[in-house]
């Protein structure tokens, strides 16, 4: 049980900094980690484009961690580092040595739409990653977590849950995405389909831990299914994506599935990609430990 609860924040040395600090001030307050790891990493481009010299980059990170996060609750740590070197190992070395099980990441407007960072870092990092994109609403009002009923969605439904009762939600929507290839549909086909859907949920729900969230279901027709799901947490007005990264063994839970891996490209919505519990270290894990399912009702709206 990893009792060090850790949380990169990586910072881009832009203004885009000051939403994502905020950002990690309010999983501060909900309880998330003990310890925040505030780092910018310094590429050959930019040293080369910026005239400032490292102290004067980590002075301006100190500053605007100090003046953004503050200290958002007892007995919560920070500290701020300036690395140098490709951003992709420089974090994952971080990552490694001092054993973080969630890293927070923004994506600036004006970059590539691809979120190549965020997604490689949800490939290859033993932890968990959370992608706040640039314009993302800094509130936890709405969760919501797509599954395909396997157990690699059931982790991520568990933290989703944990997640809003640390909120002070009372419920987190859970999208099911399917495809009926019968040609032919009458009304006793349609109500079948649907009620074999409700019985795979409820199946699906049944053993897993909801810390006292009710998990609403929501079932949705449709081939493409990160385009229906990003439809979906639009009509709910969710501002938090909890999807799982893929993966049944250690090897394996390294590999980022296609459709994870598309929504964080397209979503205008914070998405947190959870590691499979096969993984070296696990949000869910730092989740039970915090005792996020005792804590009141805190809003964050």
């Amino acid at each position: 049980m990893n009792r060090h609860q850790r949380t990169l924040v990586a910072l881009s040395g832009t203004p885009s900094d000051h939403a994502l600090v905020r950002y990690a001030r309010l999983l501060a307050t909900l309880g998330f980690a003990r310890h925040y790891y505030f780092v910018h990493v310094r590429t050959p481009f930019q040293r080369m484009v910026d005239p400032q010299s490292d102290r004067q980059a980590l002075a301006a990170c100190e500053s605007l961690v100090g003046d953004v996060f503050g200290s958002p609750r007892p007995n919560l740590t920070s500290s701020v580092h300036t690395l140098d070197g490709s951003r992709v190992d420089q974090l994952i070395d971080f990552i490694h040595a001092q054993r973080c099980d969630m890293v927070l990441l923004g994506h600036r407007k004006d970059r590539s739409g691809q979120r190549s960072l965020a997604r490689r870092l949800a490939m290859i990092a033993p932890c968990s990653l959370l992608m706040v994109p640039e314009g993302a609403p800094v509130a936890i009002t709405e969760i919501m977590a797509p599954t395909d009923f396997s157990d690699h969605s059931a982790d991520s439904v568990e933290v989703a849950a944990s997640i809003a009762r640390a909120a002070g939600l009372s419920s987190c929507v859970v999208t099911h995405v399917f495809s009926d290839p019968a040609i032919i549909r009458y009304d006793e086909h349609v109500d079948e389909m649907h009620r074999n859907k409700q019985a795979a949920f409820d199946k699906f729900v049944a053993p897993l831990q909801r810390h006292g969230i009710e998990l609403q279901p929501f079932f949705l027709e449709g081939n493409n299914v990160a385009r229906s799901i990003l439809h979906a947490a639009q009509r709910h007005e969710s501002d938090l994506m909890v999807m799982n990264t893929r993966g049944r063994s250690r090897a394996a839970s390294i590999l980022l599935g296609s459709v994870t891996t598309q929504v964080m490209i397209e979503s205008p919505i914070a998405v947190l990609a959870v590691k499979h519990f096969g993984a070296m270290m696990n949000l869910f894990q730092a989740l039970k430990e915090s005792h996020l399912g005792g804590q009141g009702n805190a809003k964050t709206n």
